[in-house]
């Protein structure tokens, strides 16, 4: 699949929810989505360092990720989102994602837009965020799926790690001074 020109893998919203991240939270079978999709603490990573984890390479410079939800605290729904080098801070609204069966719309997950911050700056890197609303509130350990964009140059990944560290350390000068 990787060397077939021009095939991409563009699932719509719709069939994220409904082919990838339910059954891989339903299924006891996961192997058909476990092909395409890696499972990753996605915190546990830099944004620039999660191309080389994807399991489908892309030109498209944008990646699919399973990962579990990790709230931040005991009580409450606030997740953990730092990571060594910054933060994916959510903007703006969550958004339904709905089902079109027989002229109905069914309510079958959300999606939520982070971008990641390093350095106190907003940087290319976006993380769409889609959740699984047919699980109860008490199934802890939950799949989600992460779709990461880069929305710079192609040339730009693979330094965007030291261009972020550097401008950590210039601020953290600007502030110690």
């Amino acid at each position: 699949m990787e060397n077939t020109v021009g095939l991409r893998f563009r699932p719509t919203d719709e069939e994220m929810v409904e082919h990838y991240l339910r059954p891989k939270n339903h299924d006891s079978d996961t192997s058909h989505v476990d092909r395409v999709i890696s499972t990753v603490n996605i915190c546990s990573f830099d944004p620039w360092d999660l191309p080389s984890e994807s399991r489908m390479k892309s030109k498209d410079q944008v990646w699919y990720f399973f990962g579990r939800k990790e709230n931040r605290y005991n009580r409450g729904d606030r997740q953990m989102r730092k990571t060594k080098s910054g933060f994916w801070k959510k903007t703006g609204k969550t958004m339904d994602i709905l089902k079109r069966t027989s002229g109905n719309r069914q309510k079958i997950g959300e999606k939520r837009v982070l971008v990641f911050h390093s350095g106190g700056s907003k940087t290319d890197w976006v993380m769409h965020e889609y959740h699984d609303t047919s699980l109860s509130p008490n199934q802890m350990m939950t799949y989600t799926i992460c779709k990461v964009k880069f929305n710079g140059e192609e040339r730009d990944i693979s330094t965007s790690s030291s261009s972020f560290s550097a401008a950590s350390e210039i601020e953290h000068i600007n502030n110690s001074g």
